[in-house]
This record gives structure tokens, sequence and C-alpha cells, in this order.
């Protein structure tokens, strides 16, 4: 009998099922294409539901995951259906994520309206491979009202998180220095709102007026705010914030997550067929040649992409 869940995996609200659409989309094939192309004809009705896509990068150590999963359980006492998307690193012996759910939030396997899963970078280069780009959209064709996508916390390879949310969260902590780190990464120029973590640690509020003083050279500097996600205090704040922000004029939207999707679609077909250029000798015979200037670079790209 088949593992392979039905294609209605990925429209349905059941979370199994849900989860089991996800894992076909990491092993792709052909029951992947099929169910992110069906995922992409629900969203494209005129009733589809709108998920807003939050991500959610920062420094290691920042406290990300702590504050996502309070932001998670206010939104659902709220009535609000939340999805959690941890890119994590991917192991390089088994491909899978070394970190997992349980390692970062605490799950609720019989609250349908709460859904976790972790997604392995598999050596993309970014923290967002192309099977978390297809999972954002499996979750939004399930009817999810808010999804925080959390990446690994890598400095320049979380910029790839812009292509896909609509508003992006950076969260630095208290400690000096991490916001150095967040301007040479380029992450502050990305941020839509950026929190201090850690809040009850002493620091804290020197960290916040430190990177508000900087911000406030630049323009459409982001809001920046003060938390603590073990006692929760300022989380409310934030999640308010994060609301406010989402409704601006501009703030990402569908096309935007199916334009990351695509980007990454192209990427992935893109690196399958170098990979098989390597296994069959035709990448190092084009390297002969192009070193003993029988073809030319461009030439010798443009038959590996066709």
């Amino acid at each position: 009998m088949s593992d392979a869940p039905s294609r209605r995996g990925a429209v349905r609200r059941s979370t199994r099922e849900l989860a089991q659409a996800i894992s076909s989309v990491e092993r792709g094939g052909s029951n992947a294409d099929s169910l992110i192309e069906e995922a992409l004809a629900q969203l494209a009705s005129s009733d589809a539901h709108v998920t807003r896509v939050i991500g959610v990068t920062g420094p290691p150590g920042a406290g990300k995951s702590t504050l996502v999963g309070a932001l998670a359980e206010l939104a659902r006492a709220e009535g609000r259906r939340v999805a959690i998307l941890a890119v994590d690193p991917t192991s390089a012996l088994t491909g899978g994520a070394l970190l997992g759910d349980r390692v970062r939030v605490e799950e609720r396997p019989n609250d349908d309206g709460r859904f976790m899963r972790s997604i392995a970078t598999r050596g993309s280069g970014r923290s967002l491979s192309h099977a978390a780009a297809a999972a954002s959209l499996l979750i939004e064709a399930a009817g999810f009202d808010l999804l925080f996508i959390e990446t690994v916390g890598a400095g320049q390879a979380d910029l790839g998180i812009v292509r896909l949310a609509d508003l992006v969260l950076l969260v630095e902590g208290p400690e000096g220095g991490d916001e150095v780190q967040a301007m040479k990464a380029g992450l502050l120029e990305a941020a839509d709102l950026v929190v201090v973590n850690k809040g009850d640690r002493p620091g804290a509020d020197r960290a916040v007026e430190r990177l508000r003083s900087g911000l406030a050279l630049g323009a459409d500097a982001p809001e920046v705010l003060l938390t603590s996600a073990t006692d929760g205090s300022g989380v409310t704040e934030l999640l308010r914030a994060l609301d406010a922000a989402a409704l601006r004029p501009g703030r990402g939207g569908r096309v935007r997550r199916v334009a990351a999707h695509l980007a990454a679609a192209v990427e992935a077909r893109a690196a399958e067929r170098l990979h098989a250029a390597e296994s069959d000798g035709r990448l190092e015979d084009m390297a002969r040649g192009i070193a003993g200037g029988s073809r030319s670079l461009n030439g010798a790209v443009d038959e590996l992409l066709r």
C-alpha cells in the first residue's frame, strides 16, 4: 500500500494530512508536483483564504523559537489557526532537519488549529529551501490564518526569507554586538519590525536604545520593541504591531509567495540538471572543452540549462 497522502491532504484542514502532504513535497516527484498544483488551484479561487506569513530571523541565541511559541499561543487563544515552519540546518549525512519541531516548540497533536513542522535547508545555500517555499503554499491552502517561518539565524542566508514572507521580524538578544552583525548582514534593512527579546536580562533596555539610535538615521526605520518570551511581557504588544504592519499598503501577499516558490523551483530544477551532468560525466567533458578552448563557457551553461 502506498504511503503517499491523498491529494486532498494539501487543501483539507486536517493537520495530519497537511503533514503528509509536506512530507511528499520534501521527497519530490510527480505526487509532490500534483499537491502543489492543486494547492495553487485552490488558492486561485475567488473565495480562497489569505494567510499572513511572518518571517522570523536573527542571531542564534536570541530566543526566536521561544518568542515564536509565545506569539503562536497568544494568536491561538484569540481563535486564529496558527502554523509554524522552522527552517533547520540540514544533516550532511541524512539530509534531514537537525533540530526538529519538538526541540523548538511544544507540540499540540490534538489541536487542529495549531501546526508545526521543521524543514531542512538541504544545502541550498539559503535558509529557505524549495520545500519550505512549497510548504508555505500548502499551509495557506489548508486555511491557516497565521504562518510563522523561523530561519536558522545564519546571517546572510536569512535574507532569502524576504522573498517569501509578508513581514520580516528581526529578533535580537540583549547582549551587545548582535545588532552590529545584523547591520553587516543586511538583516536590519530587510526587517519590518525589530524586537529585543529576553527583556528581563541586564542590558536589554540599552540594546533597544542602540538599535533605535542607529535606525533613526535611515528612512522608513522599523519600530523597535522589547519583549521577554519567558514571562510574556511585551508579547501582546508585538503581535498587535505585527497585525498593524501587515495592514500597510504593499505588504507582500500571495503573489510574493508564488513568486518565491517559482524562483525556488527554477533553482531546484537547475540544481537537478547540474547534478545529472556531474553524474554522467558531461560536466567534466564540458570543462575540458572550455579549458582547451574548443567551446565557450556561455554555450556550456546554455546546454546545461536546456
